[in-house]
């Protein structure tokens, strides 16, 4: 047992499952007591949020008992609920999410003990990292690759819009039609905006929350745009043609960037995988080369340390052959 506790390893997976730990818990409880404290007492500049608005309906799916009630109150369970609804995964709840997550982590671990022969803490704690970070990753690329669709869609819905308003619809029936005409996730987005204001949400506050849960500069140009003109005044169609026309620009601007970087990240993706792959081929022509790695301790600090170089270095050159616009 001393000798497991001197593994670098074991002290470096600790520290991410901390940092993992506070990250998701985190969250502004002072805030949280006192807008329930205005919406008991109805004083104050309170706003009905959208979840409160669909809980004047019914309950939610799951939380019909004590368990769904207590996660339904945490902040962070919030915030899991509405990464799920920007990444299209309208069926799976935060229960049904963390139930996944506990799924994984019981697997690895049992697939560790039985085939790695590791101690029993260090495979937990890799079973846990990774039952929290599996399905987290999932999730974030279903919302890139919403986001990316929902950034083509864009310019056509504001189009939409626009040929609507100059018929002499308002902005309410404009994002209906918005909502009927264009497929997921544009429709997806502009219908849950019409629904939270058929159930009394003021729209500036439906597209606010709406622009939170996307978190895509485009659509918080869109929504300062409306929020504006309905403060203001203005010709609203003639903006948000001029905002169309901008917004297709950003994307052709962004398809070149692509093209342009796609020599660079082609580059990333051999020069990473090439460690991999030769490893692989060692593995097979000679495993007794490599034994060393995995059973002197020597060997551990110089895969851990490996396996940290290439992160790093996968990192950097993703950063790189990112260009923010």
């Amino acid at each position: 047992m001393a000798q497991f506790l001197t593994l670098p390893e074991m002290w470096i997976g600790l520290a991410l499952l901390m940092a993992l730990v506070v990250f998701s818990t985190r969250g502004n409880t002072g805030k949280i007591k006192e807008t329930r404290l205005a919406r008991v007492t109805r004083k104050g500049n309170y706003t009905p949020s959208v979840s409160a608005a669909l809980t004047l309906r019914r309950l939610k799916p799951g939380e019909n008992t004590p368990f769904g009630q207590i996660l339904a109150s945490m902040s962070s369970i919030s915030k899991l609920r509405g990464r799920l609804e920007v990444a299209g995964l309208t069926q799976t709840t935060p229960q049904k999410f963390l139930g996944i997550m506990l799924g994984i982590a019981v697997v690895v671990t049992l697939l560790m003990l039985l085939f790695s022969g590791k101690p029993l803490l260090l495979c937990l704690l890799v079973g846990m990292l990774c039952g929290l970070g599996i399905p987290h990753l999932v999730v974030s690329r279903k919302i890139k690759k919403r986001q990316l669709a929902f950034l083509k869609l864009f310019p056509d819905a504001i189009e939409l819009m626009v040929r609507g308003l100059r018929a002499g619809l308002p902005v309410a029936e404009s994002f209906i039609n918005v909502s009927k005409e264009l497929p997921p996730p544009m429709g997806d987005t502009f219908g849950n905006v019409s629904h939270q204001t058929q159930l009394g949400v003021p729209m500036e506050k439906a597209l606010m929350d709406n622009a939170d849960k996307l978190g895509l500069t485009e659509f918080n140009f869109f929504v300062t745009t409306i929020i504006l003109q309905r403060e203001t005044g203005g010709n609203l169609s003639e903006i948000l043609n001029n905002l169309a026309d901008m917004l297709r620009q950003r994307h052709m601007m962004r398809l070149k960037i692509s093209a342009l970087s796609s020599e660079a990240r082609a580059s990333a993706y051999i020069i990473g995988a090439l460690p991999f792959l030769v490893f692989g081929i060692l593995m097979v022509v000679s495993p007794a080369y490599l034994q060393p790695l995995f059973h002197d301790a020597r060997g551990n600090k110089a895969l851990l340390m490996a396996i940290g170089s290439l992160c790093l270095g996968g990192f950097i050159m993703n950063r790189m052959t990112k260009l923010e616009i």
